[in-house]
């Protein structure tokens, strides 16, 4: 059981180039360790090789020299230039709350075209989960013990997203007039 372990390890090796300055030729070198099972796991076979140049030593060295002469500029990763590409700096995040959906679907309409007419790019409405809070009340209570009314509140919301807004944006949200059944929420 210890040779299949250690000929496991000697087969996941990949094939390395040389790099020895004392022999440098033109034909590329390089170190191919043997299998020591004659039939290797599946996951090695269709396995793509880790590489796919092969370079002599002598091609090393002078690739090694040229970089050591020039001067070449690293390109520079930063992680946070990424993030600010993807996300926006600013955005207005807006929550309403309703119990009628006629109300809230009119008061997302209102808000999405003020923001569209600043130019302002929206996202939504997109309906969140409906919340509802179940009542239970007996009757009557002194006969009827298993007769009982029960009472539900919906609440129904949504959520819109107002991505690179500007200042006219956000004064044509502030003149909207929305119903008194509907409950804003705004997030800077």
């Amino acid at each position: 059981m210890a040779a299949t372990s250690s000929s496991l390890s000697a087969a996941t090796l990949p094939l390395l180039p040389l790099s020895n300055r004392a022999s440098l030729s033109s034909r590329p070198q390089t170190l191919s360790l043997p299998l020591l099972c004659s039939n290797p796991p599946m996951s090695l076979r269709s396995r793509p090789p880790p590489f796919s140049h092969v370079f002599s030593a002598a091609a090393a060295v002078d690739a090694a020299e040229v970089e050591e002469d020039s001067v070449v500029a690293a390109p520079s990763f930063d992680v946070e230039a990424d993030t600010d590409k993807m996300a926006p700096k600013q955005k207005i995040r807006i929550k309403l709350r309703s119990y009628w959906v006629s109300l809230i679907e009119d008061s997302c309409k209102q808000i999405l075209e003020a923001a569209r007419t600043t130019n302002a790019k929206t996202m939504g409405p997109v309906p969140l989960p409906t919340k509802r809070r179940v009542y239970c009340v007996l009757k009557s209570p002194h006969v009827h013990k298993d007769a009982r009314f029960h009472f539900e509140i919906r609440t129904h919301q949504r959520l819109i997203d107002i991505l690179y807004p500007t200042a006219q944006t956000i004064d044509s949200l502030m003149q909207l007039d929305l119903p008194a059944g509907v409950d804003v929420e705004v997030k800077l």
